[in-house]
């Protein structure tokens, strides 16, 4: 049979990523916090005429204990966060503009380890994108620095921290599944499974001891410095408290009525005037969200704001989420770098989010055990710390039900040292 040439004509449907610049706008400002809400506003204003800017003018000043208000420490630029240097590398990287941007979405769903724990299944539902194209994102940001970054458990983040070393990916792979092998230093059991040298054995065993069971250690986090707050708690005559917006709901830029008549006149600048009208659409879902979250505050944390952080209850995002009704995504973004300012201290609002320790009325917030222990060790004699056990017995007299791991975890989560560590630094005080 013969064969000729023939011209046919297909059409095939382009997938793109469905996510409007108004949600695109809502979900980056949700995110912001107050100094870099101020910048990205300067910015839009410059470049969109029909944009006003009526700056922040909200004279806050910290108390003590709080950021500085002048000298050498106030003109010091604050490092970047780990969320900003990632979406600087999801830039340098030759990417789909729907996969960039979805990467860039991603860093926002990060917690403050580097973890990536809301599924991609509701990310996928939420943001209204095929589950294919978030994992490409997700793959994309787990290339970047810190190794490890956007893991889904501690697993694929030694996998992860593995290939950056040089394994390859199924080398990765078997060092994880039989992490208890190495731990026994089994290393018959592991040149069996594995195929390695006693000797090879032994190096992939000091590499895994060179990990990090989190992506971004605290130290590293380069949380943002809190300049200013978001909420703020006004206390009424009677006592009771409440909690508004720091800047009294103002949107910080505003429509040009004089340039828009004209648009509408001679009809000219339709895509930037609805660009500016989706800047402030998000403004003020953002000024809501964060009003409602500082109204579920002033009632399920009231014993916080009347009698201290002993008071303090435990509370999860999820729960606020579901009281909310709102995506347990967007309330992360909500509470992300953001502060209320109670009584001239500011507070993180991811501090009052806590898992519960005990159960029922017996429950304790994890922050205030946390407190109670950076308490119990600032009072503990000098050249005699309390270790970890010690202080195990003491918060168990007070009738809470705690493990000895637990404390160590909430000890390292304080950054203080183990009683080893004090007591030589103790030793070398006195020597001095």
């Amino acid at each position: 049979m013969a064969m000729k040439p023939r011209l046919e004509l297909r059409q095939r449907q382009r997938q793109t990523l469905a996510l409007t610049p108004t949600m695109r706008n809502a979900l980056s400002i949700l995110r912001m916090p107050p100094a870099e809400l101020e910048e990205a506003l300067d910015r839009a204003a410059a470049r969109n005429p029909f944009l006003l800017r009526h700056p922040d003018t909200t004279n806050w000043r910290a108390g003590p204990g709080d950021a500085p208000e002048s000298g050498a420490d106030a003109l010091e630029a604050p490092e970047a966060s780990f969320q900003q240097s990632l979406s600087r590398q999801i830039g340098l990287m030759a990417l789909d503009e729907a996969v960039a941007t979805l990467a860039r979405l991603l860093i926002g769903e990060l917690r403050e380890d580097g973890f990536l724990d809301v599924p991609l299944t509701e990310l996928a539902a939420a943001w209204q994108v095929p589950p294919a194209r978030l994992e490409e994102a997700l793959a994309a940001l787990q290339q970047c620095e810190p190794a490890g970054v956007g893991a889904r458990d501690l697993a694929e983040c030694l996998r992860l921290q593995l290939a950056a070393q040089g394994l390859s990916a199924q080398q990765a792979t078997d060092t994880v599944r039989h992490l208890d092998l190495f731990a026994r230093a089994d290393w018959a059991a592991l040149q069996r499974r594995l195929g390695l040298s006693v000797a090879e054995a032994r190096a992939r065993a000091a590499l895994l001891r060179r990990l990090s069971p989190r992506p971004v250690a605290p130290a590293d986090s380069a949380a943002p410095v809190l300049s200013a707050p978001d909420l703020v708690v006004r206390r009424g005559a009677d006592g009771a408290v409440s909690i508004h917006l720091a800047r009294d709901d103002a949107p910080g830029v505003a429509l040009d009525e004089s340039l828009l008549r004209r648009a509408r006149q001679d009809g000219f600048g339709a895509d930037m005037l609805a660009e500016a009208r989706a800047l402030i659409a998000a403004l003020d879902q953002r000024g809501k969200t964060l009003r409602r979250i500082g109204e579920w505050l002033a009632r399920h944390q009231a014993g916080f704001f009347l009698h201290g952080p002993a008071a303090m209850r435990p509370a999860t995002r999820a729960e606020l989420a579901e009281t909310l009704e709102l995506h347990p995504s967007t309330i992360g973004r909500a509470i992300a770098g953001k502060s209320i300012d109670v009584d001239g201290r500011l507070w993180p609002l991811a501090s009052f989010f806590s898992s519960a320790l005990g159960s029922g009325d017996d429950a304790v917030a994890a922050f205030t055990i946390q407190q109670r222990i950076a308490a119990m060790i600032a009072r503990e004699p000098t050249g005699a710390p309390l270790s970890d056990d010690a202080l195990t017995r003491s918060l168990r007299e007070q009738g809470v039900d705690i493990a000895r791991r637990t404390v160590a975890k909430y000890r390292l989560g304080l950054r203080i040292p183990s009683s080893a560590a004090r007591r030589r630094q103790a030793a070398s005080a006195r020597g001095s």
